[in-house]
Order: C-alpha cells, then structure tokens, then sequence
C-alpha cells in the first residue's frame, strides 16, 4: 500500500509531467542565467563561486534555508503564542524573527537561483516548482511584516501561517531535488587507490590528449600531459557527473563539458563552481615505461607543539641529546 508521501510525490510528478511548456521553460531560464554568470567574465564566476558554496566546500543555499526557514517557523510559532498569552515579549520575538527570516531569504534565494542555473535538465522543472513556492512564502512574511507595521497582529498571523505552508512544500520539494534527483550532492566516485597501480603505457598518452582510464569498476580516472607533467584526477565531475575527459583544456585546468566547472588538473581543487566538491586526485609516477599512480593525500601542516623542558621551552623537533625529558613533536 502506498504511503502518503510517495502518493504525494507521485501527483506532484504526474503535474510536472503534464505540463510541458513549464519543462521547457524552466530549463531555458535556467541557460539563460548560466550564460549570463559566463558572458560576465572572471568577476562574474567568482561571485557565482561564492553563492554556490565554492569556499565552504558544499553548496551554500541549505546553509543559508536554515536560517530563513528557522526564522519563519519560530516566529510564526511566537505569532501565535503573542495571540493567546497577549504577550508583549513574544510578539517581539515574532516581529524580530520574521524580520530576520524575510531579510536572510533574499541572499538565500540568490544562492538558490546560482544552483538553479546549473541544475540537471531533468529536474529543472522541480527547481523551478521549489523556486515559485520559495517566492509565495517570501511574498506572504513580506505582507506580514507590513501588517505587523500597522499593528494588525491577527493579519499579520495569518500571513505568516499561509506562508510558513509554502515554505514547508519548497522545503519538501528542496529535499526532493536533493535526495532523489541527487541534486548538491558529490557525483565523483571516491576513486581510492592506496598503492602504486599501473594504469596505462606512458608512450599511448599524447601530449595534450585527455584519456580516460579505468582502474577499477569504482575508479575512472582523467589522466593528461601538459609538456612533463602527467596529471591524474578523478574523470566523473563531482558537480552532476558529466565526462571530464570530454571538457577543455586550458593549461593545468580541464572544465567540464556539462556546466562548466573548472578544476585543477594538479590536485583536483575547484577553481570555478558550479562545483563545490573537489575531485580525486592522484600522484603519477612512469616505471618500466607504465604510468602509475596512487591516491594523493591533502597536504597537512606540521602542529607545531611547545614543550617545557629543563633547558626551556622547545618549538619543533627537539635533539634529544639536549634535553632529559622525551618530546613528541610531530604532523597528527
């Protein structure tokens, strides 16, 4: 027997499905603003980088939901508590709250659209159902925030209930978007390779020709040579999985054929998003004239621990003929 959620999905799919124009629509919208963001030049990435998440390592936008949401659902919650108890105190906190949520959705949105602009083409039409739902919520605490001006505290209420709804069906279809079209999440596979492993001749790989292999089932890996340099990387791309080996190439950097993020060819760092997710990378070595390679670790610096002993305090590594006492200094 099917339960209330997967009822729910299933008419929410059958809706989409039946409105073709919407499809359509929402995936041209989204190439439209991809191509702005690339026709914007390097100032223009780097602002996109922000808003998908480059730096903080994930995407941004359901760090920044939490705190809009949050803010919604409490200070509803304080709305309606100030309605019972005619507290002061709490109708405070409901105007404070809502105010929070209501300035924090703009930059949330933003974020929202940056990833919306990259999305899979099959799930374009849900980001753009979650991004509609997202503005009737914002547009509902925007009312609210002007009744609560006018001190119509009961309108004020009720706009904010219709709208937490709406923010509770975006949140929905947002985790949707996440755990069934697999959309934020890391698509390169971890491609572990603990130890030294032959994965092609050296002589087969041309210079400037990107070649796939696979080391495994789990590991395909992207190798190419930039004059003596052999670079090695993982070939899916972490963004939405599209074929690394099929990108451009430019210098030390390969971007991806599908939306176009860029990753370093020398450690798998990402260098433009829409990618927030860095790539495996691997150390390449030519032996016997195969390349091999093997997983390449981040590099950690050294904690440098203090220690006193009878001649003073010691930094760093300490001559143990020196001092009496034992020492460990050393990386984790």
């Amino acid at each position: 027997m099917a339960t209330i959620p997967q009822i729910f999905r299933s008419k929410v799919d059958r809706l989409l499905e039946r409105t073709p124009e919407f499809q359509e629509t929402s995936k041209d919208i989204a190439h439209q603003i991809h191509q702005m963001v690339l026709d914007g030049g390097e100032q223009a990435r780097q602002v996109a980088d922000v808003l998908h998440g480059k730096q903080v390592g994930h995407p941004l936008h359901p760090i920044l939901t939490d705190i809009t949401i949050g803010s919604w659902a409490l200070g509803t919650l304080f709305d309606f508590l100030a309605l019972i108890t005619f507290s002061s105190t709490m109708r405070k906190a409901a105007n404070r709250l809502v105010m929070i949520g209501t300035a924090t959705a703009i930059p949330t949105a933003l974020a929202g659209i940056t990833d919306y602009s990259t999305i899979k083409q099959n799930a374009a039409q849900y980001g753009a159902a979650h991004g509609l739902l997202n503005s009737a919520a914002f547009y509902l605490y925007f009312r609210s925030l002007g009744a609560r001006a006018r001190h119509s505290y009961l309108k004020a209420f009720l706009y904010s209930f219709f709208g937490l709804g709406f923010a509770v069906l975006a949140s929905w279809l947002g985790g949707d978007l996440v755990y069934r079209h697999r959309i934020g999440v890391n698509h390169a596979p971890p491609g572990e390779v603990d130890g030294w492993t032959p994965v092609m001749a050296a002589d087969d790989l041309a210079e400037g020709e990107p070649t796939r292999v696979d080391v495994d089932e789990d590991t395909p890996v992207l190798l190419y040579r930039n004059g003596d340099a052999i670079h090695a990387i993982g070939a899916v791309c972490s963004h939405a999985g599209g074929p690394l080996e099929e990108g451009s190439f430019d210098g030390v950097c390969v971007q991806c054929p599908w939306h176009d993020s860029v990753f370093d060819l020398r450690d798998g760092q990402v260098v433009h998003g829409p990618a927030t997710f860095e790539q495996p990378a691997y150390q390449t070595r030519v032996e016997n004239g195969q390349i091999e390679i093997r997983q390449q670790l981040p590099e950690i610096d050294p904690i440098i621990v203090q220690v006193e002993t009878p001649m003073g305090p010691v930094n760093g590594r300490v001559d143990l003929n020196e001092v009496e006492s034992e020492t460990i200094v050393d990386t984790e």
